[in-house]
Parts: C-alpha cells; structure tokens; sequence
C-alpha cells in the first residue's frame, strides 16, 4: 500500500509541476509584454522632459517660435515642387533650430533619401511609413515635423497651450524596432507658444484619448491621443482594457 501511496503522490507531483509549467508558460509573454511597457512609458516620460527643455531653451535663445519664419506643412497634396520644396527647407530649420539643444548623433534632411519603414495605427491597421529625421544619444528618434501654424495660431483644444498650437512632430522611443505603431512605441507632441504638450491631454478637442487611443476603434489615426496618458498616468493599460477616462478610472485594475 505504501508503495502505491508513493506512486500516487509522485504522479501528483508529476501533475502539479505540467500545470504549473502550462501556467508559466501562459503569463510569461504578459509578463514580457507588461515590462516593455513600463520601459516604453519611462523613455517616453524622459523624451518629454528633454524635448520640453530643448524648446523651451531654443524660445528663449532664438525667439518665439512664431518669428523663427517657418512655412506651414500639412500635407504634400497640391503642393506644387517649389511650395514642397520651401517647406521641406522649413522643417530643416526646425530640427536645426531644436537641434542645437539635443544630442543629436544622426539627421537625415528633407532633401535626402532617408530610411523609412511601416507604420501602423493601435488598431493593426498600416498607416504609412516612417522616415528616419533626427536621432538622440540614447536611440530615441524624431520621425518628422507637421508645421500646422507658422503664428503659433492652430486650436486643438480648451486650454491656453492649445489655442496656440505651431505645430506637432513624432517620436519613436525605441528607434527602428517593432512594434512601430502609433500609441505603443511612437507618440506625438505638440510644440507651441508656450512650450511642448503630448497629444491627447484632458483638454484635448481634436485627437482625444477617448477617439484615439481606443484598441478596437477602426481609425488610421488611433493611437494619436494616447502620448499624454503614458506621460501622466505612467501606463498602458489602455492596450489591455477599454474603459479607462481622464474622469474615471486611470489602470485596468
């Protein structure tokens, strides 16, 4: 009977560590997932905060940003090869002007080919792809530049900083790696009168977190609001619930 006994408590044994082993195996890939999200949200928070110190420095070395004679760039469409080709003159002097108070290690200008890839919104849907413009000392790159207002004058919400939007740029905390898609590794920044302000702040009007920071929103643009939820909440977890609000909750749990 002992012997028996043994044998029964050996295949129990056996049972228990298959179970466990199954378990392991099913939460170490959230558990990855879940510490490059914090790594994401850490070199995030640290972008802004030298992003924020690099303008507010150029303001006050090179004057307001509204007088440093930029030309609007939207978008590419209708524009004819002489407008294209001010614009792009325009947003070098962009990064020229701001890159004087970076570590920059690598610039690719607008009149250069620059290495580009895909890039994808929150939803998995392909956006366009992304273009190489400024790396930083620590990996970290600026992809491009939108000047949406040369006065400083575009409205994107409620609050002063956004009345006075110049314009807005993206950010790739881990350079070139995957994921590459808008809202888990790449972010958007708003640059204006006052300073530097990540996208999708509470009183944000036109890329909400709640339009477009979203999982299962079916938009090109979703992931666009979601640079000020990392920055000031310290998470992600919109990547892993659907009822998170500036008012209500700010984790999953």
């Amino acid at each position: 009977m002992k012997k028996i006994r043994n044998a029964f408590t050996l295949a129990e044994v056996l049972i228990t560590l298959g179970i466990i082993g199954v378990v392991a195996a099913m939460t170490m890939p959230s558990l990855i997932q879940k510490q490059k999200e914090k790594e994401y949200a850490a070199k995030l928070k640290k972008f802004s905060s030298v992003i924020s110190q690099a303008i507010n420095m150029a303001i006050s070395q090179e004057g307001q940003i509204q007088d440093w004679g930029l030309t609007q760039y939207i978008s590419s469409d209708g524009m004819s090869d002489e407008e294209l080709a001010e614009a792009n003159t325009s947003k070098d002097k962009f990064f020229e002007i701001i890159g004087k108070y970076l570590k920059v290690v690598e610039y690719c200008s607008y009149d250069s080919t620059c290495e580009k890839w895909d890039r994808h919104s929150l939803d998995g849907t392909l956006y366009a792809s992304f273009s190489k413009r400024m790396v930083l000392a620590d990996g970290t790159m600026i992809l491009g530049v939108t000047i949406l207002s040369p006065t400083c004058e575009e409205k994107h919400g409620t609050s002063e900083v956004l009345q006075n939007v110049c314009g807005e740029f993206f950010v790739d905390v881990n350079g070139k790696k995957r994921p590459n898609t808008i809202g888990k590794d790449v972010f958007i920044f708003y640059y204006t009168k006052y300073g530097v302000i990540p996208v999708g702040t509470k009183e944000e009007t036109d890329k909400s977190f709640e339009a477009l920071c979203n999982r299962k929103t079916s938009n090109i643009n979703n992931g666009y609001g979601c640079a000020a939820w990392v920055i000031y909440n310290e998470n992600m977890d919109y990547l892993h619930c659907d009822d998170l609000s500036w008012d209500g909750k700010t984790r999953c749990k």
